[in-house]
């Protein structure tokens, strides 16, 4: 699709004769739902596409009462555009920011810092689920791609239609870049999986970067300062006073050095670059195993709530649950709900109900004949 930006604005030539222009309102970047729901934008009619690169739409009158039917597909770079201009915007506007920034696995973690420290700060959490997929060159478009259709593919994700995967990734690598070279870095992390690769992968994108980068490993840290409090080996888990005070108990000693900076980067590529496709947190150490890795586990935790219950069908989202409970785990629980329906595909349970979410259906051990 032909584009080309005027100011704040970005022309987009939909065929010989019509134009799209949306307008530029912030420094953020948008998503397929920020598209669609915006009332910036607007529609031109041309005589003919050689028009295009000399149109100016104040010199126009917007075309009313004319609708769009967008494709997924088109839709998808249009924002992709709009996001690149913004990405321009920002470093044409060049402003220093002083503040530290702080870098989480999850929004959930970002939103209980960003609520809970005393600064007025800005942080940025992953989509904490790096536990499985592609994770090879998710630095560059071919990799978030990759990452991509293998989610589509394979996760039920409610938000998909309405924001694709590949968007909110881009997004944040975008974000991440945007980050000034003299801005001081913290970032935070627990003992386990989730917490653990986003560290490595932090530490991989600012391998050759010059900020100031802290370490705050706040299972160690709430040690030292509450020593009479809970283990906690997920950030998540901490109470919200207690955010401040781990970030007020950080000081120079916390920085990192060029050996741990080089050390995780080369941890993390060499995560990324296995063949398995699902990473678990093991003697405290990251090891890739196999996708089928909890099947098993899921059909023995079927098997005690169906004894228990005396029931034949347990619903998904309740079969999950429970294995998070019983097993101790620290995952995302739409993988749990993939492998389900991979043992429904395979034979080994049966179904009553549409897989379309964990909620909407139910599953029972296949009887042997």
């Amino acid at each position: 699709m032909e584009s080309r930006i005027n100011g704040s604005y970005l022309y987009f030539l939909i065929d010989d004769n019509l134009i799209y222009c949306y307008k530029i309102e912030s420094y953020t970047y948008i998503t397929l739902e920020d598209l669609k729901k915006t009332k910036h934008s607007a529609l031109y009619k041309i005589i003919n596409r050689q028009e295009f690169q000399n149109f100016e739409h104040e010199n126009s009158e917007a075309v009313q009462g004319l609708g769009l039917f967008w494709d997924e597909e088109s839709l998808k770079e249009i924002v992709t555009c709009v996001n690149k201009a913004i990405k321009k915007q920002q470093k044409r506007k060049n402003v220093k920011h002083k503040k530290a920034i702080h870098l989480v696995a999850s929004q959930y973690i970002a939103g209980r810092l960003a609520v809970n420290l005393q600064e007025n700060v800005e942080v940025i959490g992953l989509d904490g689920s790096f536990m499985f997929g592609p994770l090879r060159q998710l630095d560059v478009h071919n990799g978030q791609k990759e990452r991509s259709e293998w989610i589509y593919n394979n996760i039920n994700r409610e938000f998909e239609e309405k924001n694709p995967y590949i968007t909110a990734l881009q997004n944040k690598m975008n974000s991440l870049d945007d980050i000034d070279d003299k801005r001081q870095v913290y970032i935070w992390y627990g003992n386990n999986i989730e917490e653990q690769l986003a560290l490595r992968f932090f530490m991989f994108i600012f391998k050759k970067r010059s900020n100031p980068l802290y370490l705050i490993d706040t299972t160690e840290v709430l040690k030292k300062i509450a020593p009479n409090e809970k283990s906690m080996i997920h950030t998540a888990e901490i109470k919200n006073e207690l955010l401040q005070s781990i970030l007020d108990h950080i000081d120079s000693s916390y920085m990192v050095t060029t050996n741990q900076r080089e050390g995780l980067a080369t941890e993390w590529q060499s995560i990324a670059n296995a063949d398995e496709l699902l990473r678990i947190w093991e003697n405290q150490a990251i090891v890739s195993v196999d996708l089928d890795y909890f099947d098993q586990t899921i059909v023995e935790v079927l098997k005690r709530m169906s004894e228990k219950e005396k029931l034949d069908y347990i619903k998904t989202s309740q079969l999950i649950w429970k294995t998070i409970e019983e097993e101790h785990l620290y995952m995302d629980p739409d993988f749990l709900e993939y492998r389900i329906r991979h043992l429904v595909y395979s034979g080994v349970f049966k179904m009553k109900g549409i897989p379309k979410n964990m909620r909407r259906y139910f599953v029972c051990l296949q009887k042997e004949e």
